[in-house]
């Protein structure tokens, strides 16, 4: 039996059908059994490990300013996105801890700030650091249908203490780019995670990997319990996303077009790289993953925090 493991802290080598359409619907009015790429289960924020691309390259500096690094002690554990001036969107496995006695899913975010725009880790003087907002009703949001140790609905919203100043935010998917999520096409995943499963290297500087998205039956044959209604997977032998890498971005950019379109956020994955098992993402362009939200008193709460 293999064992699938979350991405927190990790990348390797990286249809839209109206995400954000119900996204804006808010401002107007990984499988069961599977474990985060750093971990068997979802880790305690102490224990979540850090991830990088592999067999990817490195980025010139500001290339992807939308990319955030979540940090704890001066370490960074996990990616997002900047998708608004006081929001960033990652994975709920690196913001969630597990209640003991109900096995439920417990926001932990303790000692946890946010860098956005950064591209060098040790680089203070790149980028904008926030910490999390400590307002009433401005707590972290997690997915409603978000429970630990699965790969569903793992996606999760952190409100900024202070806006971020002259950055724009990631896109997400619209029903004019669904060509975007076609099998066979590239995407592109962007992390500081885990470069070389052997030995463990964490980049200091942001990295990014060309993934070819895959068809819902190869992803369902490498995970019994893959959700096609919220998931997509991509990657190939030497190219995937890894520990440290979640809840960064893959994201793919249309032709003729300066905007890149966040299609999934990394999850889960068995190994990193390895044959027949490919990364799989939250996929941006699921109805089900925002109506379920919207439905929902977290998505009231959304909806004021893309408002602020």
């Amino acid at each position: 039996m293999t064992t699938v493991r979350s991405r927190t802290k990790k990348i390797l080598g990286a249809g839209i059908t109206g995400a954000a359409v119900i996204c804006a619907s808010l401002l107007i009015g990984p499988a069961a059994g599977a474990t985060t790429n750093d971990g068997t289960t979802p880790p305690d924020q102490d224990e979540r490990a850090l991830s990088r691309i592999i067999g990817g390259q490195a980025v010139p500096n500001d290339a992807y300013p939308f990319m955030a690094s979540l940090q704890a002690g001066g370490e960074s554990f996990c990616g997002g996105s900047l998708l608004g001036p006081t929001l960033v969107m990652t994975a709920a496995h690196c913001v969630t801890g597990t209640d003991s006695l109900t096995g439920l899913p417990t926001i932990d975010v303790d000692g946890v700030s946010v860098v956005v725009g950064r591209t060098v880790l040790s680089d203070g003087t790149q980028g904008q650091e926030r910490g999390l907002s400590e307002s009433p009703g401005a707590e972290p949001i997690v997915h409603p249908r978000y429970l630990a140790g699965d790969g569903a609905y793992d996606v999760a919203f952190l409100v900024l203490d202070a806006p971020v100043q002259g950055i724009v935010p990631v896109k997400l998917p619209t029903k004019g780019t669904d060509a975007l999520l076609r099998p066979g096409q590239s995407a592109t995943v962007i992390g500081w995670g885990n470069t070389d499963t052997a030995l463990a290297n964490f980049p200091d500087r942001l990295r990014q990997v060309q993934v070819p998205m895959l068809a819902t039956a190869e992803c369902e044959l490498s995970y019994g319990a893959f959700r096609p209604d919220v998931n997509l997977c991509a990657g190939v032998i030497g190219k995937d996303s890894c520990q440290g890498d979640s809840g960064g971005p893959l994201f793919r950019q249309p032709p003729a077009r300066e905007t890149a379109y966040q299609i999934g956020v990394v999850s889960y994955g068995d190994g990193c790289g390895g044959q027949g098992a490919p990364g799989v993402y939250v996929s941006l362009s699921s109805a089900d993953l925002w109506d379920t939200m919207a439905e929902s008193s977290e998505g009231k709460a959304l909806k004021e925090a893309l408002g602020r």
